[in-house]
Parts: C-alpha cells; sequence; structure tokens
C-alpha cells in the first residue's frame, strides 16, 4: 500500500469501512438472512470486495454509476458496500418503476452498470433497451440472454480490501424522489452524509450486537437502508423479505426471536387487522419504529399494547440523508402527534416566505441545517438554487416547533402527496389522466386514508358531452404508472371550488371530501 493511501485510510469517512470494522469485532456473527440463506459479517464484507475489485478489473472508475434493481435481497447489501469501497455511486431504483420511468431514471444518472433480479426481467427488458450508456449487465435469478452472472462477476474479484482513494465528499448514492414534474429528483448524497445520519440515528435509538431486524419496507428506499445499515454497524442481524407481508412479520419474529422491525403506520393497522394476529409469539420485540407520518393515536395506543410498548418514529426525507427527527418512546403519549425533536447533528428552523426565522408556535415552511444536508439534486442547478435558498435546505413541508423545540407538521408547500410511504407529486398523476382527451381538467389530492396515510384522489371534470367512468381512468394511470401513483378513487364533478382569479382551491376540496375514504383500511 503507497503512503497516500495508507494515509486516506488512516482518517477518511467512507461508508464501506464502517462494514469492515463490523467485521473485525464480529466475525463469525450473522450479518444478513434472506430467506434460507444466511451470511456472516466475514462473508458479507469478502464478497462486497470481490465485488469492488471486479468492477476495478473490468476497468470502471472511481465515479461510475452502479444501479440496482429489485425487491429486497441479499445482494443489495454485497452490490452497495462493493460499490461504496471501489469509490463509486449506487443508485437504487424501485424496481415497480414502468419502462419510461425506469428508462428515464438509467439514462438521467449515466449509469453504466446495471443490477438487476433476473426474476423480475418481464418488466424491465424494455426499459434495458433504451439504456444508453450501461454497457454491463449483471442477473441473480438469471433470465436467458447475454448476462453476466451475479455469481460470475463476484467470481472476477479477489476477497482482500479494494485500494480506493475515497474522501468524505464524494458521492455515493443516488436516490431518486418524488419529485414536482413528470420525472423525480435525483438526490446526491456523499459517505458523509450517509455516516453521520447513522451516528445520529444509533444516540437516539440504541441499537446493539444482540438484535435482530426483521425488514419488509424496501431498501431501495433509504430510510429502510440506513436502518438496515446501523443495525449492521453495530453487529445485529438483518432479516429481509422481499415485500411487506404481514403473515412472515408474526413467523419470523416468532421463529428468529425478531428485536426490532421496521413499518409505515398503515402496515401496523395491516399487522393488528391480520386473521393470524394473536396466533404467533411477538414477545421478543423490545423496539418497534415507524417511519414517515405521525401514527393516529388509537393505531399507537393499540400497538403499544398488543405488539410492543416501546415504539420510536424516525422522520425526514431522501434529501436529508434522511432522518431529521426523532420521537422518541418516552415521548409518544406526551407529546401526541408530534413528529419528535431534532437528531443530534441536525438543526430545525422554521421561516417564512422572505427568509425570516419564525418563534415558537408560528408556522411556516421547515427549513433544515445539517452536514446530512444532500450535495445537490442531480443535473438540477435552478432547483439547488431553490432550496438551499437563505443558508438552509428547504423541506417543502409546513410545520411549527413547540416550546420544546418538538415540530408538527401542518401540509405541504408543494402539492406531493404521501401515500404508503411513497412521495408522489399531484402533477404527475395530473398529466397522466390528461391523456385520457375527453378530460377538461383534473386536479389530484391526497386525502386521509387509516391505511395509506394519504390516498391519491383525482377530481375531474369531463368536457361539455362527454361521459367518463372511474375504471376508465384507473386502468389509464395503471397503464402509465408505477401502482402506488394510481389514484384510489375518481370523482366527476362539473366545477370546482376557485378563487376569484380562476384558480382551483385544493384546500376546499380537501376540507369538503375530508371524511371520503373514513372507515376504511
Amino acid at each position: 500500500m503507497d503512503e497516500r493511501m495508507a494515509m486516506n485510510m488512516m482518517r477518511r469517512v467512507a461508508y464501506g469501512d464502517c462494514l469492515r470494522r463490523a467485521t473485525l469485532r464480529y466475525p463469525t456473527r450473522e450479518a444478513v438472512v434472506d430467506g434460507g440463506r444466511r451470511m456472516t459479517f466475514a462473508e458479507l464484507n469478502r464478497r462486497a470486495n470481490q465485488f469492488a475489485n471486479a468492477l476495478k478489473g473490468r476497468n470502471f472508475k472511481k465515479g461510475t454509476k452502479i444501479a440496482f434493481i429489485s425487491l429486497n435481497a441479499l445482494e443489495h447489501f454485497v452490490a452497495f458496500f462493493g460499490t461504496a469501497k471501489a469509490g463509486m455511486i449506487f443508485v437504487p431504483i424501485n424496481p415497480l418503476f414502468k419502462t419510461d420511468e425506469l428508462a428515464f431514471a438509467l439514462n438521467h444518472a449515466d449509469c453504466e452498470v446495471v443490477i438487476f433480479n433476473g426474476l423480475m426481467y418481464p418488466g424491465f427488458k424494455d426499459a434495458f433497451a433504451k439504456a444508453e450508456k450501461a454497457r454491463l449487465f449483471i442477473a441473480f435469478n438469471p433470465p436467458e440472454g447475454d448476462f453476466v452472472t451475479f455469481d460470475a462477476f463476484l467470481g472476477e474479484g479477489s476477497g482482500g480490501e479494494p485500494e480506493t482513494i475515497i474522501e468524505a465528499d464524494d458521492d455515493l448514492l443516488i436516490l431518486y424522489t418524488g419529485g414536482t414534474t413528470s420525472y423525480p429528483r435525483a438526490a446526491v448524497l456523499s459517505h458523509l452524509n450517509l455516516f453521520v445520519c447513522t451516528n445520529g440515528i444509533l444516540i437516539d435509538i440504541p441499537f446493539t450486537h444482540q438484535d435482530k431486524l426483521f425488514m419488509v419496507m424496501p431498501l431501495f428506499h433509504v430510510g429502510a437502508f440506513i436502518i438496515t445499515s446501523l443495525v449492521m454497524f453495530v453487529g445485529g442481524a438483518v432479516h429481509l423479505h422481499m415485500l411487506p407481508d404481514m403473515k412472515q412479520i408474526l413467523v419470523n419474529v416468532e421463529k428468529e426471536k425478531i428485536t426490532c422491525t421496521l413499518l409505515i403506520s398503515p402496515l401496523w393497522r395491516q399487522l393488528l387487522d391480520h386473521p393470524d394476529f394473536g396466533k404467533h409469539d411477538l414477545s421478543s420485540l423490545r423496539l418497534c419504529v415507524y417511519f414517515t407520518a405521525v401514527m393516529p393515536e388509537d393505531l399507537l395506543r393499540e400497538v403499544m399494547a398488543k405488539v410492543c410498548p416501546n415504539l420510536c418514529l424516525c422522520f425526514g426525507q431522501t434529501e436529508m440523508s434522511p432522518s431529521t427527527t426523532c420521537f422518541k418512546p418516552e415521548d409518544q403519549l406526551r407529546k401526541m402527534k408530534s413528529l419528535g425533536n431534532s437528531t443530534v447533528n441536525v438543526e430545525i428552523a422554521i421561516m417564512d416566505d422572505f427568509g425570516n426565522l419564525l418563534p415558537a408556535g408560528e408556522a411556516g415552511e421547515i427549513v433544515y441545517r445539517s452536514p446530512q444536508v444532500m450535495k445537490g439534486y442531480y443535473k438540477d442547478e435552478a432547483e439547488n438554487r431553490r432550496v438551499f435558498e437563505h443558508g438552509w435546505f428547504h423541506s417543502g413541508d409546513v410545520g411549527y416547533l413547540d416550546e420544546e423545540n418538538y415540530v408538527y407538521f401542518l401540509d405541504r408547500k408543494k402539492d406531493m402527496i404521501k401515500t404508503g410511504g411513497e412521495n408522489v407529486a399531484s402533477l404527475d398523476v395530473e398529466k397522466t389522466i390528461y391523456l385520457d382527451p375527453r378530460v377538461q381538467e383534473v386536479h389530484v389530492i391526497g386525502l386521509p386514508h387509516e391505511r395509506w396515510a394519504e390516498a391519491i384522489t383525482a377530481f375531474v371534470i369531463p368536457k361539455p358531452g362527454q361521459t367518463i367512468e372511474e375504471k376508465e381512468i384507473i386502468a389509464l394511470c395503471k397503464e402509465k404508472m408505477v401502482g402506488f401513483k394510481v389514484p384510489k378513487r375518481v370523482i366527476f364533478l362539473p366545477d370546482l371550488p376557485r378563487s376569484a382569479v380562476g384558480k382551483v382551491l385544493k384546500r376546499k376540496i380537501r376540507d369538503e371530501y375530508v371524511e371520503l375514504y373514513k372507515g376504511e383500511r
């Protein structure tokens, strides 16, 4: 090892190093369990090294973008940590994206390597044909075709630690967010961003090497991935399931003596309502985490009583790596409806439209300062200037701080809908519905729903003389968009409430239809 490399490794902040250090502490402990596959830290670290060295052996350079497209799988960790160790950039993409969405992400992020789950290949192949810069496709569960298999690719690299100069501010992740345009924006996160966030969460939520985390939330979301990472880094085990399956949660908690799990609020409702709930021993659970939104009070109390008394909410957004607040177990009933207070490395304030910081109790935009703030949106300097205005990161969320600096969420400045843990731009759905030539006007909003947090609801004004059925609009959306963007209901109206200048007042629509989904689960 040359002197420059040795000096770099001595003091650097590099996310892949965290796996190596965990391996030195707990080489024989289980790191990942994926169905019948069980992998120790030593084996995971060796395979990550093989992946990194195989990339370098094929002359991919530092900064190369590596796409990963799959539901939850052990290969995600091998590929991510291998990418991190090679000084390259990991681009996890939602495997449920439709062809145009997937092709956009691959091309926009300049992905040269694509790793994918061959079981889902029929949904990918048309997008792959449009991937302009991809020159290597690697498949696990490989389909027929000219693809390098994941295991064969690992076999090209040695298991020794790769020698790569890595700086703390080097790009590590490109993550696609909900966005406000027809295609999502891409947040760029560095090694430092993730390192600071991981360590900050561990101070508020002390996971240990004895923990077993059952993860059904998708790893292509940074919230799920960051929780799995911090459990690994302290020597705990991550048990994976590819989809949020309530039966599997109940079975695996009992079988594996799971100590922690992570779900969005609507899934906790589904777990409690599952016909097998009560038939399995869940007493091993010591901590249950929920994220993205406040849990309704009745549901909160029921989960605490029937599943686990220690609940913790992590709130944030992709651009913040992601967690900005932690709503700790002792505050759940004391500060009902709060998002908690800031994590140790995040500063939160409330700002008006002119850049002035507001006192406690006054509502405005929630803004952040932190080493967790993303480096910026990829290829979007105009948006970067806007979101970093006045020296703070602008979240787009409206809320207020109380006298103890606990955060309360009120609304979103933009027409963003948070449904089932996903961010959906209303404009995206509206543009799709406008593809029907019979539509004169459409406005999409999120309405409260116990299962989905917000249910996407489309309000459509047909053109004069035209008749449209709800199922036709739903079918159009299913054809053009990923499933979570599809409206739950389509309401047809002759007109909508408007301002004096004719602008549709979405708040009035929301107020009028606020109980549309009342009682639904």
